[in-house]
């Protein structure tokens, strides 16, 4: 194994990777050509193609352990990049608190469609912090991200600050890491900004959507003691709920999505592993299906029909809403697989992820924050 999780043999591995599933194609093409041999016999001859491709990239992505690193430089982005402080260390308390090895730090934000020009009239609209997917093992969102920004902000009429998080795979990146940075970018919209809570929206999608979950117990429990007031709603479109079970690969080879979702258990369980915590305090936030608690704002949830989360995030759905109070909507999305949200213009579900972001935003979000969209 060592010798393709370094150089040169990651290199010859990949290049190798992407010769074979070239050749692959026509292959595909006739092997998924009689529906029955598709993963869904209601899917497209494309659909079935691209997610075989997706699990491939993310299988080899992680077999041979493929680092995004934290680049804090703006590059070509110019002004739509930001660096985030940390905030007051007093903000982080609880499992958020700094340890000797993590501790909250610099890290940074990509503003979609450009950087907000905070007046009045922006003011008036809903501004959305996101985190973006990779199972907290990759991602940056700096070339991968126009789809599921523009199902955004398009529709929200306004501004998206995406979150340059730690990941797991990068050093000192295990929970609370990528908690304390989401503490971070809501402090830096809040006090920085002057952007009121009521007008933020949290949203996340796949592991993104883990890291909201996370946000919202720690706000419920600790927000009116650190200066984190309750945002206006949140969005968890295909959220990983469970990060414990991720650990283990026979259990998500058993999962009954597993030949029909692009998701791998090479890949789900490299990130999974190197992001739970040992401290029994974070227990609630690595699986927060054990141990629901009120939700201190209004939550909308995603998910389709054949991911590999759908069970997962039903139960979630399920014990949510058990609680008093609690304000959850729950969409599913016949036919597809995982996070079409982030990825749908890839994988031939496009229209439905429009769709779905209509309602979602151009309508939820808007009516909850009350403003032109």
């Amino acid at each position: 194994m060592a010798a393709v999780t370094s150089s040169p043999g990651k290199y010859i591995w990949a290049i190798g990777a992407i010769l074979i599933n070239l050749l692959k194609l026509p292959i595909l093409l006739l092997y998924y050509f009689p529906t029955f041999m598709r993963p869904d016999s209601r899917w497209t001859i494309f659909q079935s193609v691209m997610s075989h491709y997706m699990n491939s990239f993310i299988y080899h992505t992680a077999y041979v352990e493929t680092v995004t690193p934290l680049d804090l430089q703006p590059g070509s982005l110019g002004d739509r990049f930001i660096k985030i402080d940390k905030a007051p260390e007093s903000t982080y308390i609880g499992v958020a608190r700094p340890g000797s090895s993590i501790s909250p730090t610099t890290t940074g934000g990509i503003w979609f469609p450009s950087p907000i020009n905070v007046t009045p009239q922006e003011n008036d609209k809903p501004v959305i912090l996101h985190f973006h997917p990779g199972g907290y093992a990759m991602g940056d969102v700096r070339n991968d991200s126009a789809f599921a920004a523009r199902n955004l902000t398009e529709r929200a009429g306004s501004h998206a600050l995406f979150s340059l998080y730690r990941l797991a795979t990068n050093p000192n990146g295990r929970f609370p890491a990528a908690l304390q940075d989401g503490i971070s970018a809501y402090y830096y919209l809040l006090h920085d900004l002057k952007i009121p809570a009521a007008k933020i929206v949290l949203s996340g999608d796949s592991a993104g959507g883990h890291i909201v979950l996370c946000m919202l117990r720690y706000i419920a429990a600790h927000g009116k003691d650190v200066g984190l007031p309750v945002p206006s709603c949140a969005l968890l479109w295909s959220p990983a709920i469970d990060m414990m079970t991720a650990t283990q690969p026979g259990k998500i080879r058993a999962n009954r999505n597993y030949k029909v979702d692009y998701m791998d258990e090479t890949f789900m369980s490299w990130g999974a592993k190197l992001f739970v915590s040992s401290d029994p305090a974070a227990s609630g936030y690595i699986n927060p299906i054990g141990v629901p608690f009120q939700c201190p704002c209004p939550v909308w949830v995603f998910c389709s029909e054949n991911e590999l989360f759908h069970d997962e995030i039903s139960k979630f759905v399920e014990v949510m809403r058990s609680v008093k109070d609690n304000d959850v909507t729950f969409r599913v999305e016949s036919l597809a697989n995982h996070n079409i949200f982030f990825a749908g213009n890839l994988t031939g579900w496009k229209t439905e992820a429009e769709r779905v972001a209509d309602e979602a935003v151009g309508a939820w979000v808007a009516g909850i924050c009350r403003s032109p969209v």
